[in-house]
């Protein structure tokens, strides 16, 4: 769990919108839906706050800056919510920093270099580094696709990051639902990564040297993904929808966590129950 969030808080992806203003080689995007409105989403959440309290919004896309009303909704939300905002940096950040306090909102920035020039993004990233989530204390995060055709620099990047006091996060590459790296680039990303040898073993559920499968696991309980349509799946491996509608009256997440059944969690396997915690006499997950 991120270091910012505050225990028992209940989180959420949200794919706010499937439009992107890149053209990055290694992504494939859904097809873009026709925009929920901000009123739309502000009741949403207005009812899941009602439920469940402040929640932590991990907003992604697509870019999600390019969705119509990008700044009213950020203002409709965070007086009830904390928004995590995984974004490319290619908006005005001047709107919302610093004017948003950083216990409301958060910036998890995401480099592509077959777009932008790193002497063009960092300087920006240097600029609201403030608002990224120190997940790796004391340093904040920068996230970068592991592509075979921008990892021949992966190195010198984490290295021009690290003088900054930012630490460049590697993620394993999907092509469609399939893992995208060979071997020997999971060796650099291995070299790279910030995840390596953490307590969570989130490195080896990424590369694949340990499988969530049959494993008890809090996404549907205390966290859910929400796609562009409103429909929600246990998390980003699930396609099943059987979390229902997120803008139904009756929308609800699982009361317990539940086994999960995909062979590979590239990104969300913080929600897999620990093994400590059903260890024991009258453990309960």
């Amino acid at each position: 769990m991120p270091a910012d969030d505050a225990p028992g808080t209940v989180h959420f992806g949200l794919d706010l919108t499937y439009a992107c203003n890149y053209a990055c080689p290694y992504c494939a995007l859904p097809p873009v839906l026709k925009h929920r409105s901000v009123a739309e989403w502000t009741r949403a959440w207005e009812r899941v706050h009602r439920k469940y309290g402040r929640c932590y919004i991990y907003m992604s896309g697509g870019e999600p800056s390019i969705y119509p009303g990008f700044y009213e909704l950020i203002e409709a939300i965070t007086p009830m919510h904390t928004i995590d905002l995984c974004t490319n940096l290619s908006w005005d950040v001047d709107r919302l920093i610093p004017a948003t306090a950083q216990d409301r909102f958060k910036v998890s920035a995401t480099f592509h270099p077959t777009q932008v020039p790193i002497e063009e993004f960092l300087p920006k990233a240097i600029r609201v580094r403030d608002y990224f989530p120190q997940r790796f204390p004391p340093r904040r995060s920068v996230y970068f696709v592991a592509d075979p055709k921008q990892m021949g620099r992966m190195e010198e990047y984490s290295a021009m990051f690290e003088r900054d006091g930012l630490v460049l996060v590697p993620l394993p590459l999907m092509v469609g639902n399939a893992p995208g790296n060979t071997e020997e680039e999971n060796r650099s990303i291995e070299a790279v990564s910030p995840n390596k040898d953490t307590p969570d073993h989130k490195l080896e559920y990424q590369l694949r040297s340990l499988s969530p499968r049959g494993k008890l696991c809090r996404a549907g309980q205390r966290y859910a993904h929400i796609r562009g349509d409103g429909l929600v799946d246990r998390c980003t491996r699930y396609e099943d929808r059987q979390l229902g509608d997120f803008f139904s009256e009756d929308f609800e997440l699982f009361s317990e966590p539940k086994a999960c059944t995909q062979e590979w969690c590239p990104f969300e396997s913080q929600w897999l129950v620990p093994e400590r915690e059903l260890a024991g006499p009258g453990a309960r997950p």
